[in-house]
């Protein structure tokens, strides 16, 4: 694998540009979508990680925008960074002996994710469905194949799910007469050495590529999104990040004049990567506009 950057810019230079596309870039594999075999549905099964369609490994370039933190727009590129996160570590989140702290999670740092997805989206109201830690040598490893976390459809099933029990303030949104989103918001709970996040910027990112896949769950089915390997696609990510650094991941937006509706990301390997695996928390929201 490559381990040269593609351009030699210096800090100066990547500071007084405001294209995100000029950033220094690491090559590395990403796995894409590709169809089954026998051409039947795409699927996977949550409680298995049983899936019945395929990889495809492409070496890509990816953008370290390190020096460029503050320029994403998550109406524009559909990712941006939170640089002044909730600080927690694995040690705040876990007991000794390695039990989730799940009470502590839900109580101390749900509003401090409710409330920097408020202040970087503008909505009103934002609801949390669920969140995921991941570790290394666990059930719940870093996802290393370029997805969405949720179609389109089955972000509208979200409002339905989570959106309370008034059925004429969901109905608003299920319709589209008001806005609403699911945002990611992904923070380390340690300093980043290795398996980092890129996603796409969402003006690169031709809906042709995206492929519905069924997610059965036991009791019932959602759909993510595959990402099928198109060149003209542009991936990012942020080195070294830290406990205060976070990620917010547009996976969902019902309006149609916005850009960036549906934002692919993957874990990738860096180029040399040493230390420990990574540890990082996503918590997945419905923002709600007025």
């Amino acid at each position: 694998m490559a381990t040269t950057t593609a351009q030699s810019i210096t800090k100066t230079e990547m500071m007084s540009s405001t294209d995100i596309s000029s950033a220094t870039t690491v090559e590395t594999v990403l796995n894409f979508y590709a169809p089954p075999d026998d051409g039947s549905a795409p699927y996977n099964v949550v409680a298995t990680q049983e899936r019945n369609y395929r990889q495809d490994a492409r070496i890509v370039g990816i953008h370290d925008l390190r020096g460029y933190e503050t320029l994403p727009v998550l109406d524009k590129n559909g990712f941006a960074f939170d640089l002044n996160a909730p600080p927690f570590t694995y040690a705040d989140f876990f007991e000794k002996d390695g039990t989730q702290k799940t009470d502590f999670i839900k109580k101390e740092y749900y509003p401090r994710v409710q409330e920097a997805v408020k202040r970087h989206t503008g909505g009103s109201n934002v609801v949390i469905f669920d969140h995921t830690v991941r570790l290394p040598n666990s059930a719940r490893t870093p996802v290393s194949r370029v997805h969405i976390d949720q179609s389109l459809r089955a972000s509208a099933e979200r409002v339905k799910l989570h959106g309370g029990d008034d059925p004429g303030f969901v109905n608003q949104y299920v319709s589209g007469q008001k806005r609403f989103e699911i945002v990611n918001y992904w923070k380390p709970l340690a300093k980043v050495t290795r398996d980092p996040l890129a996603v796409a910027d969402a003006r690169t990112i031709n809906p042709a590529s995206l492929v519905g896949v069924q997610h059965r769950y036991p009791n019932r089915t959602g759909e993510t999104v595959g990402v099928k390997y198109d060149a003209g696609q542009q991936f990012y990510f942020l080195s070294g990040m830290d406990v205060t650094d976070a990620m917010l991941i547009k996976c969902a937006d019902n309006q149609t004049n916005v850009p960036a509706k549906q934002i692919p990301h993957s874990a990738f390997a860096l180029p040399e990567q040493t230390g420990p695996g990574r540890v990082s928390i996503e918590v997945r929201t419905l923002v709600f506009f007025d």
